[in-house]
């Protein structure tokens, strides 16, 4: 045997689809399980940054809100006298620089009073400004300490027409032209403009820095330190603050800014997968008469998908772990269930180089156990067979040699009948020449061997000579009509088939002496000349209904083996044991050897004939030419 590709083995064949139904479920679950994992986690960040930005929002806006109240405060008690607002109505900073020294003393400490109770009011308030436009004065209320100054005209700052808040920057002294001693703390700003009621006159502008603290505690909570980034970012683009503190009071500097900038919607999210930040962005706008912030979170993907990395990593050491035990199984299983078969593939090579006895030792009680077994029947078959057609060669042999040795006698036999002849026609008995003659006629046709079809004439001839004899034995007026179609006479049928047919009337339809018998041959070919037929008719004494079904069952039965075995026409034991069997075997032999030299639709149909007499009909189908 040619062995096969190695990869077309039953054994890698089982391997590969063992894997394959284990590694692409696993699979297929795990990239299902992580697209529904990343999903869910995807639409609960955006849920939940919501959230988060707008509860940041509110805390931002209530903070903010209650800076904008303290700012407020300078319009307390407008018409009580000494009040903030009073003093800057009526003037009475013309008294900052007065000649009596007394009154700067007094004007200072009414003014830091005021101050200081704004100052005091928030804890984060890091420097307290008041700007007195008339005067070009500010004030300044740092760590309970107050400066009074000129401005210089080169770094006074551009007063506000409303109140706004400046972005993170590092605190500074207004441009005063004193040391105030002050920190460069980073801190937010919110001016504020002082009008005299009800004009639009611009009295004074009150400034308050503000630490960070405070709003970085607000929005700590609301990203994860190290991992998200967050800023509150100014229309302008200023950093009020951020997750980074050294970016705090610089200028964003993010693409994925301006997408902020241009959506029209306040709030919402976007993915990015721009510049070096892959992930999502959440923002959210703060929009109120004085501030226009957005919150912004990055939220990269690594985080925000690190709990389905997670779970997928578990997945796959879940899933390497089945396959580790898939491949041992399916190595286990493989191995179980291919190892008989490639012992039954020694035992057919064996078998295959001659040695038919070879013991096949597969127990299994599975299908190739099934299958052993039933190759093991097999064999035993054959052996069987092999020894029974060796046996019947040799019995072949020996027939064909015993044949060979009674040809003698026929042809010894053969020529005394024509010795006798001749003595019987010199003493001038024709009779019994003519009886000789037939009797030598069917000695000669039987010992022919060598021909198992012959013309439909001649076995016409013979079955007249065999006639001939049977009227001399029974010494009766024996009336027999041929009605031979002559198209039908040279064409080839099986040898003998015709005298066991007429033995059967013989034995079984001939009424006896007493009663003058017919008998016909007839036969005929059909319109198209594909099927000759053949019918041997009398009138004699006829057989039983139950013998005619009978009959008609023998002959409706398939072929037997010892049948298609016994078809040796030419012999006379052939011819004796069919006339013997009184239309049974005999009968079936001649269905039999017209089946086997023309084709399996050949049939044979025997009717009872009415008022008495039997009929045997013969349908041969024809070839084309035949």
């Amino acid at each position: 045997m040619k062995p096969g590709k190695p990869f077309n083995t039953i054994r890698n064949k089982l391997m590969l689809l063992l894997l394959a139904a284990t590694i692409l479920p696993i699979a297929t679950s795990m990239i299902i399980s992580y697209n529904a994992t990343t999903g869910s986690i995807t639409e609960e960040a955006i849920s939940k940054n919501k959230q988060l930005l707008s509860l940041g929002k509110t805390n931002i806006m209530n903070y903010m809100s209650n800076i904008n109240q303290k700012s407020l405060a300078v319009y307390n008690s407008m018409n009580v006298p000494r009040s903030l607002y009073y003093i800057l109505e009526r003037s009475l900073e013309d008294e900052v620089f007065p000649n009596d020294l007394t009154d700067v003393i007094n004007n200072r400490n009414l003014l830091k009073d005021h101050l200081y109770s704004i100052y005091q009011s928030v804890s984060e308030f890091n420097k307290v400004r008041l700007y007195v436009v008339k005067q070009n004065a500010t004030y300044l209320l740092w760590n309970d300490d107050i400066r009074v100054g000129e401005n210089d005209k080169d770094t006074l700052a551009e007063t506000v027409k409303k109140a706004t808040i400046e972005a993170t920057h590092q605190s500074h002294n207004y441009g005063l032209n004193v040391k105030s001693g002050a920190n460069d703390e980073m801190v937010f700003t919110l001016h504020r403009p002082i009008f005299r009621a009800p004009s639009e006159e611009l009295l004074a502008e009150l400034s308050i820095d503000v630490r960070l603290t405070v709003l970085e505690d607000l929005n700590r909570q609301l990203y994860d330190s190290g991992k998200e980034d967050f800023y509150i970012v100014d229309m302008k683009g200023q950093i009020v603050l951020a997750s980074n503190q050294e970016e705090i009071g610089g200028k964003i500097d993010h693409a994925w800014m301006d997408s902020v900038y241009s959506s029209s919607e306040d709030s919402g999210h976007f993915d990015w997968t721009e510049q070096s930040f892959e992930g999502m962005i959440f923002y959210d706008r703060i929009k109120t008469p004085y501030m226009d912030w957005y919150l912004v979170k990055q939220t990269p993907y690594s985080h925000l998908y690190s709990a389905a990395d997670r779970v997928a990593r578990i997945n796959i050491w879940v899933g390497a772990a089945f396959l580790a035990i898939v491949v041992i199984a399916t190595l286990f299983i493989s191995i179980t269930f291919t190892k008989p078969l490639l012992r039954l593939i020694g035992y057919v090579n064996k078998i295959e180089t001659g040695n038919l006895n070879v013991s096949i030792d597969i127990q299994s009680n599975d299908e190739i156990g099934l299958l052993a077994r039933r190759f093991r029947s097999m064999m035993q078959t054959i052996n069987n067979l092999i020894l029974a057609e060796y046996r019947l060669e040799l019995a072949n042999k020996t027939n064909q040699l015993k044949a060979l040795q009674a040809q003698v006698n026929p042809h010894f036999l053969y020529n005394a009948l024509q010795s006798i002849g001749t003595v019987s026609l010199q003493h001038g008995d024709h009779k019994a020449y003519s009886l000789i003659t037939s009797l030598g006629k069917m000695m000669r046709y039987h010992m022919n061997t060598m021909d198992s079809v012959v013309e439909l004439n001649r076995e016409l001839q013979y079955a007249q000579a065999y006639l001939d004899l049977q009227k001399q034995r029974f010494d009766t007026a024996l009336g027999i009509q041929l009605q031979i179609d002559n198209a039908t006479r040279r064409i080839l049928v099986p040898k003998m088939i015709l005298q066991p047919l007429l033995e059967n009337f013989f034995k079984h339809g001939f009424a006896g002496a007493d009663s003058p018998s017919e008998l016909t041959i007839a036969s005929w070919l059909n319109e198209d000349s594909s099927q000759l037929t053949i019918r041997v008719l009398d009138n004699g004494i006829g057989i039983s209904d139950e013998r005619l079904a009978e009959l008609r069952y023998e002959l409706d039965k398939p072929l037997s083996h010892g049948m298609l075995q016994s078809q040796a026409p030419a012999s006379q034991e052939s011819a004796s044991a069919s006339s013997q069997e009184a239309g049974g075997i005999g009968l079936q032999n001649v269905l039999a050897r017209l089946r086997l030299h023309f084709h399996p639709s050949a049939a044979m149909e025997v009717e009872q004939v009415r008022p008495h007499g039997f009929s045997v009909t013969i349908h041969i189908p024809l070839g084309e030419g035949e």
